[in-house]
C-alpha cells in the first residue's frame, strides 16, 4: 500500500511538474521596437532654412527655377525669424 501511494504521489508531482513547467509560453517581456518615422516630403522645407530670413533667401534661390512640373513647396508650422538689422533681400 505504501509503495502505491508513493508512485501515485511521485506521478502527481511529475504530472504538476510537467504542467508548470509548460506554463510559460507568454512573452510579456518582449520589448516591440517603434515604427520609424515617415520619410520627409521631398517639397518640406528643412527647419535650418526657415531659422532666419537670410537662411530662407539663400535656400529658395538655390531652387531650381526652370522645372515646371515639380511640387510646390511646403514650409514648416512655425514662422521665419526676423532681423533687425539685416537688409532686406531680394529674390
Amino acid at each position: 500500500m505504501l509503495t502505491r501511494k508513493t508512485a501515485v504521489l511521485a506521478t502527481g508531482t511529475a504530472a504538476a511538474l510537467l504542467l508548470a513547467a509548460c506554463g510559460g509560453g507568454d512573452d510579456d517581456d518582449h520589448v516591440v521596437a517603434p515604427p520609424p518615422p515617415p520619410p520627409a516630403a521631398a517639397t518640406a522645407v528643412p527647419d535650418s532654412a526657415v531659422a532666419s530670413s537670410m537662411a530662407l533667401v539663400t535656400y529658395l534661390k538655390a531652387q531650381k527655377t526652370d522645372d515646371e512640373t515639380s511640387e510646390a513647396l511646403t514650409l514648416p508650422m512655425l514662422d521665419v525669424s526676423a532681423s533687425e538689422t539685416e537688409e532686406p533681400q531680394t529674390l
